[in-house]
């Protein structure tokens, strides 16, 4: 088995993995307090103050994050990856 440049891999892999769990949970702990003061201004009489709570809480829904986050961390392993899978398919050597 041919393990060059596996374990540099295995290092990124675990590297993006952390970050986006980092990135992840500060935009949970972030959520609450931008969405708590949004809802109460979204009583207000402008309709100006309504777009600005309907924007800010399906940013901070606790989606915003997580579907933007899990394409790019899916996009940075494709990146990682993508060398020796494709060496696999084009070859039929182990790496």
């Amino acid at each position: 088995m041919n393990t060059n440049g596996l374990v540099p891999r295995a290092l990124l892999t675990a590297a993006a993995v952390a970050v986006y769990r980092v990135l992840d949970t500060a935009h949970e702990i972030v959520s609450p307090l931008v969405s708590g003061p949004m809802a109460a201004q979204q009583l207000s009489d402008s309709n100006s103050t309504y777009i600005g709570t309907q924007v800010a809480s399906r940013v901070f829904n606790g989606s915003g994050f997580g579907g933007y986050g899990a394409i790019l961390l899916a996009v940075a392993l494709i990146a990682i990856w993508y060398k020796p899978v494709a060496n696999i398919f084009r070859t039929n050597e182990k790496v």
